[in-house]
């Protein structure tokens, strides 16, 4: 079931707590990533193991734009896809307790790579090339992708983008050859938090 921070109940934090960058009050994991690597899934596993609520940023921009991903990119294009991201992290800095799965492309803007920062730890998952490729096409859904040579463009993102995750994560973790399970067992197991 998709969560629509519009109607979840949870608790809020105070204004003065949304500065901390690590658990502090807020108590989030923020898990960021390449398309393929596993954000979701993974994402899912770790809220059920930390008792936590999974938030997933395109989904929730789903909701407040009633159309998906694939109508806003045609009818509105790529930069009002990302301004509608950053106004889903900015409603989430103020939540505790959620597990909160990004947008491959969501490190593209300083602020919203800010904003992670004051939601919880950054986690960022990858994987080999080869792998996230496989990955990422066995859906037919991803925007970036609908083009005449999708491999083409799909290495020329991961190109873009792959510093600026680096640069963004407080802990890196490999997902290439690790089930969804054992991926966030690694993540856990490198927080120092109970599996």
């Amino acid at each position: 079931m998709k969560w629509n921070m519009n109607s979840f109940q949870t608790r809020k934090v105070s204004a003065q707590a949304t500065s901390a960058r690590f658990f502090g009050v807020h108590n989030n994991l923020v898990l960021i990533g390449f398309m393929g690597s596993g954000k979701s899934s993974v994402g899912r596993r770790l809220a059920t193991k930390q008792r936590k609520s999974f938030v997933d940023t395109d989904a929730e921009i789903v909701a407040d734009a009633g159309m998906s991903i694939q109508k806003i990119f045609s009818q509105e294009g790529e930069p009002s896809f990302r301004i509608r991201e950053t106004k889903v992290l900015q409603r989430l800095v103020d939540y505790e307790g959620i597990v909160l799965a990004t947008g491959g492309g969501i490190i593209l803007r300083e602020e919203n790579r800010n904003l992670l920062h004051r939601i919880g730890p950054v986690i960022w998952l990858y994987a080999k090339p080869d792998i996230l490729f496989e990955r990422a096409m066995r859906s037919r859904k991803r925007p970036l992708l609908l083009v005449e040579n999708p491999r083409e463009r799909f290495e020329s993102l991961l190109a873009e983008r792959e510093a600026l995750y680096r640069k963004s994560a407080d802990v890196h973790v490999d997902s290439s050859y690790l089930d969804h399970e054992e991926t966030a067992a690694k993540i856990l197991e490198k927080l120092n938090l109970e599996i």
